[in-house]
């Protein structure tokens, strides 16, 4: 080949193999000599060890925010507690709502309403069992009761007015379901009735002499002297109530009870109180 020919051949081939060792060169490995670009400095609290390029890529946050880890560690507590763990007695204030719901001698079925205040106090014996001892006085207002005799051609009277007071204490067995803010109660126990009524108008009232068997009204029994006398009267409760939390220390709620008389067990209920609670707790 000439001198010429050469010549013209490079001319030709230089563009072409200049391209190939420009492609090759940027494809070759790194060598010991080449400058690598500085990897950035762990910033601390960076689990990955490396500046995140992507948010998805970012590490967890401490929690509780909803991030990996134990979910209670550095979490505020609330001001109400998520568990009713600390009391151990509960004091309740119990406005009430009464009724009598067995007839009294002359004065027909009606339901005798009145109301009245107890008092209710709370022993913790287990996380979930309490014992309870209450007391509670009511007063029912009733009317004279009279009516008219066709053969005396007169009127009548059958009961008199006045109030008859109702006075319960007794001791029950409480279990209490922890919900949170919420506090249901289911309770059960026994206790003493103690009725006072009106003066008598007829027999079988009290201070009267006994009708025939020796009945006497609610609260009453027959003495050895053939006379009507107080009497307290042996008694069952149970109820349902509900506690709602406002904070460490006070609850309100609502709670409603039946009782049942031992010498009237097929009387049922005799006596209902519908109550609003206003507790305090120690």
């Amino acid at each position: 080949m000439s001198g010429q020919q050469r010549s013209d051949r490079v001319a030709r081939e230089g563009p072409i193999a200049l391209g190939l060792l420009l492609c090759l060169g940027a494809w070759a490995p790194p060598t010991g000599s080449q400058t690598e670009a500085p990897v950035p400095p762990a910033e601390a609290g960076d689990e990955f060890g490396q500046v995140p390029r992507d948010p998805d890529d970012a590490s967890f946050m401490s929690p509780p925010n909803n991030q990996l880890g134990q979910w209670s560690a550095g979490r505020d507590r609330p001001i109400t507690r998520g568990f009713d763990d600390d009391h151990r007695v509960q004091l309740t204030a119990v406005p009430t709502y009464a009724a009598f719901r067995v007839p009294f001698i002359g004065r027909g079925s009606t339901p005798l309403r009145g109301g009245g205040v107890g008092l209710e106090l709370d022993i913790r014996m287990l996380r979930w069992l309490f014992l309870r001892v209450h007391a509670s006085h009511t007063v029912h207002p009733v009317f004279e009761e009279t009516g008219f005799d066709a053969d005396a051609n007169e009127v009548v009277l059958f009961a008199n007015g006045g109030l008859v007071h109702a006075t319960n204490t007794g001791g029950s067995i409480v279990y209490a379901l922890d919900i949170g803010r919420f506090v249901p109660r289911v309770d059960v126990g026994a206790g003493l009735l103690f009725v006072r009524s009106p003066t008598a108008a007829q027999p079988g009232q009290w201070g009267a002499e006994c009708r025939q068997g020796g009945v006497c009204d609610l609260g009453l029994s027959c003495s050895a002297d053939d006379l009507c006398t107080p009497t307290p009267a042996p008694e069952l409760h149970a109820g349902i109530g509900l506690d709602v939390l406002l904070g460490q220390r006070w609850a309100v709620g609502l709670s409603l009870r039946y009782y049942a008389l031992l010498q009237a067990l097929a009387q049922l209920p005799v006596y209902v109180h519908g109550s609003v609670r206003l507790s305090v707790r120690f």
